[in-house]
């Protein structure tokens, strides 16, 4: 069996069935490549082709040529596997923290809450910096509703919280140093650079929006957003068929939770996410 996990970032199977692709090699093993140029395989390689809150960094009409280059290097029968944010729960709980905010215009903790499911709609498609307001947030000193905001963000969350914490003892980033073989480590760095940057004005507006445009088109924010519905027709029309939507521990792939990418010990890795499954026809 051949396997393929796109944008793995630093999570993924080193197990010998797996190839692993991101924009920079994270680890041994992990080939850099811009999934923009397409993917790098031959037609018909591999058994199950898996992303993980990567399609959703891609504009819409890009976001349909790596699904077709997904299908294309599946064989047939082969699965494509899918995690996304899902945009049907946070417009949900986005609606309900509404309603039972005005509802309750005293009760603080519905407040954060509402607070919270915003920046989950908003934040990671209009910010300017890296981390932007949901950064800022989980870098408070007290989180109010710390669990609610965790039951959303996961393991993944509570660890970037939990290194930012242990890291901001003293404003000197060279506090970080030990920390360097933390997975973590680099996204701190760099959110806790982009933060230094909004708070400094000096620089001049020219190289206030040569930065932004830079950093737009880094592949850090989110350019659009999926639910199941708009999901499976999209998958349809690449060339899907049998497509249904997954939890983190169910595939057509037997043994899925073994491999410890959605799930780690019965606990989801990214509780946020829409799972999609489809088979190549």
């Amino acid at each position: 069996m051949k396997y393929l996990n796109l944008g793995c970032g630093y999570h993924y199977s080193s197990q010998n069935e797996w190839a692993n692709l991101d924009f920079t090699s994270t680890g041994e093993g992990v080939i850099a490549h811009n999934l923009l140029s397409g993917i790098p395989f031959s037609d018909n390689c591999f058994d199950l082709v898996y992303h993980s809150h990567v399609l959703e960094h891609f504009a819409k009409e890009d976001g349909r040529r790596m699904l077709a280059e997904c299908f294309r290097v599946l064989k047939p029968g082969g699965i494509l596997r899918i995690a996304v944010p899902d945009l049907e729960i946070i417009a949900r709980n986005y609606l309900y923290y509404l309603e039972q905010g005005v509802q309750h215009p005293d009760d603080q903790l519905l407040q954060a809450n509402y607070e919270w499911m915003l920046l989950e709609m908003y934040d990671q498609t209009v910010r300017n910096t890296s981390g932007g307001d949901m950064a800022k947030y989980l870098f408070r000193p007290e989180i109010m509703n710390e669990e609610f905001v965790y039951s959303r963000i996961g393991e993944e969350g509570k660890n970037i919280r939990r290194t930012w914490l242990s890291s901001h003892t003293n404003e000197d980033t060279n506090n970080l140093l030990p920390l360097k073989k933390n997975t973590f480590y680099h996204q701190i760095r760099k959110v806790k650079e982009a933060l230094k940057q909004v708070i400094n004005h000096s620089s001049k507006p020219v190289d206030r929006f040569s930065a932004i445009g830079k950093f737009r088109l880094g592949g850090e924010v989110h350019q659009w957003m999926y639910d199941r519905y708009s999901l499976s027709l999209l998958l349809n029309q690449m060339g899907g068929t049998a497509i249904t939507k997954r939890d983190a521990f169910t595939s057509y792939c037997n043994g899925w939770e073994s491999f410890g990418l959605d799930s780690t010990d019965g606990v989801v890795r990214k509780p946020d996410s829409l799972f999609m499954e489809a088979l190549k026809k």
